[in-house]
């Protein structure tokens, strides 16, 4: 089963190893880092509760469950290659995943409380609503069980996106050189900052979170903001400034309207 002490101390290791980066080389200045920090944790907090510390779990419990079963285990590979090709096959699943809660309304009013965060650093990776946790638990668990996805992929993508998200969210900026070969792999900061912004043909686009080839091979990736990194406006897509003030108004944001922001679309 899995070691939750082991799994807890990785993700504290790299969200407080990027919170120091950020802290000591910001790729620009936070000006509401207080209230949005507190909103963020509590989110985190609240998804826990529900499922992150369960989830490692369940996902095992359904891999050992349906070992022998599932389309891959039919393919006869080796351990290795069968977790190299579960780790792409989630991915992919999370890429398509994310595009769907971006283009079925119902599933973006919970996805927009992501989108909400005025501005980007490592917090905003944990800030999502509880409910959107729990269906992405359930869409993970059904490739599990369908696939038959051995219970070692399982954890191994459990940090891997962890530690991806995290990543691509943190207030840093890489260097161009370093830039230009770690993007045509993974997720850059550079990269996801243009899916958070509040232009909606801009948040339509680079929805990969760990590979960065989803968007590139599907026709979603866009390599520059249309005004330039200087002038991209992070936020809730189709409106100018909107952003919850409170902690109610994040978790009721799915009941509400937004005339003009009602689908990234």
């Amino acid at each position: 089963m899995i070691d939750f002490s082991l799994r807890i101390s990785i993700f504290l290791v790299a969200f407080s190893s990027l919170m120091a980066w950020q802290w000591y080389s910001p790729r620009g200045t936070l000006l509401q880092w207080r209230q949005r920090w507190r909103h963020n944790l509590i989110l985190l907090m609240l998804g826990a509760l529900c499922v992150r510390l369960i989830q490692p779990v369940l996902l095992s419990i359904v891999a050992l469950s349906n070992q022998g079963e599932g389309w891959l285990t039919q393919l006869g590979l080796p351990l290795w290659a069968l977790v190299l090709i579960s780790i792409l096959l989630l991915d992919c699943l999370i890429y398509w995943q994310h595009r769907l809660f971006h283009r079925v309304p119902l599933l973006w009013r919970l996805h927009r409380v992501h989108h909400s965060d005025p501005e980007l650093d490592v917090s905003s990776a944990i800030r999502f609503h509880p409910v959107e946790i729990v269906m992405s638990l359930c869409i993970k668990a059904t490739a599990v069980w369908l696939f038959g996805i051995p219970v070692e992929a399982v954890l191994i993508f459990d940090v891997l996106l962890n530690a991806s998200a995290m990543f691509n969210h943190t207030n840093v900026r890489l260097s161009p050189r370093l830039e230009k070969w770690v993007k045509v792999l993974v997720v850059t900061p550079d990269m996801h900052r243009i899916h958070h912004s509040r232009i909606s043909e801009e948040a339509n686009s680079n929805y990969g979170f760990f590979l960065s080839i989803w968007d590139a091979f599907f026709g979603s990736k866009r390599p520059e903001a249309m005004n330039g990194d200087e002038g991209l406006n992070i936020g809730m897509p189709g409106t100018k400034a909107y952003q919850p003030n409170t902690l109610g108004d994040l978790l009721l944001m799915p009941l509400k309207n937004f005339k003009k922001s009602r689908k990234s679309e």
